[in-house]
């Protein structure tokens, strides 16, 4: 028993002692693994804490650029408004350029006017009597040539009406050039056409007008009575190249 004792506690001693030697061996390890490892610890927490920083400057380097362009694009559309505006003024500069100009040029004919009126020694009473007595002399002139016109259509229906009292209805009778109309009723029993032009075409009795349909001729007419806007004409005997029809255009 006491044998077994002392082994046990030799036993004991032997692995304290194998315990110390192994501890001061791995000690050094065992504190170097600490140290790296907190040497770890600290350039993580360091990293952390620089990682950390640099998100919260980047976002308030976001909010500025936010605010940057925000006002980017105040200052952009400000500009583009200017620029509106200064186009607009530009064209309003131009426009009022050129009225002025153009008053201008009218200042200056009225005051070439004005000398001229002034050079002929004439009131301004005597120039107005002169316009108001040169307008009633045009208007005189020009009633006296509406006259002359219906007084030489008056004579020449005299000469054709005496002409035909005297039995020399053959003389060629002269429309106006142009004339134009068209058949409005046919009647092929007594070959006769009434037509939509008359006295106010300045139609004339005796007058001959060609009849055509599609651009070809198909015959001629004689005009024997006239009314305003309707005359009667006569097919003109051996001209009657096709039947003529309403709607056919008579012309001179």
């Amino acid at each position: 028993m006491l044998l077994l004792r002392i082994t046990l506690g030799i036993a004991i001693v032997a692995a304290l002692a194998t315990t110390a030697l192994v501890w001061v061996q791995v000690k050094p390890q065992v504190e170097g693994i600490i140290a790296k490892r907190n040497e770890f610890e600290g350039k993580w927490k360091s990293e952390l804490s620089a990682r950390q920083k640099a998100v919260k400057e980047l976002q308030e380097t976001s909010e500025k650029l936010k605010v940057t362009e925000a006002d980017l694009a105040k200052t952009t559309e400000a500009k583009n408004k200017a620029e509106a505006n200064a186009s607009t003024l530009d064209a309003s500069v131009k426009s009022l350029t050129t009225q002025l100009n153009q008053a201008k040029e009218e200042i200056t004919r009225i005051a070439q006017q004005l000398s001229a009126w002034a050079a002929t020694g004439l009131t301004v009473d005597q120039v107005k009597a002169t316009v108001a007595e040169l307008k009633n002399t045009r208007d005189a002139n020009a009633a006296m040539e509406e006259e002359k016109k219906l007084l030489t259509k008056d004579i020449d229906r005299l000469n054709r009406e005496l002409l035909i009292y005297r039995g020399t209805n053959d003389v060629p009778v002269i429309l106006k050039a142009g004339t134009k109309g068209k058949i409005l009723v046919v009647d092929p029993k007594w070959d006769f056409v009434v037509i939509d032009i008359g006295s106010n075409q300045e139609l004339l009795p005796n007058g001959v007008l060609m009849v055509s349909r599609a651009g070809k001729l198909i015959g001629k007419v004689k005009v024997a009575t006239v009314q305003q806007d309707r005359a009667i004409a006569n097919v003109v005997p051996g001209w009657k190249l096709e039947e003529l029809m309403e709607g056919d255009i008579v012309f001179y």
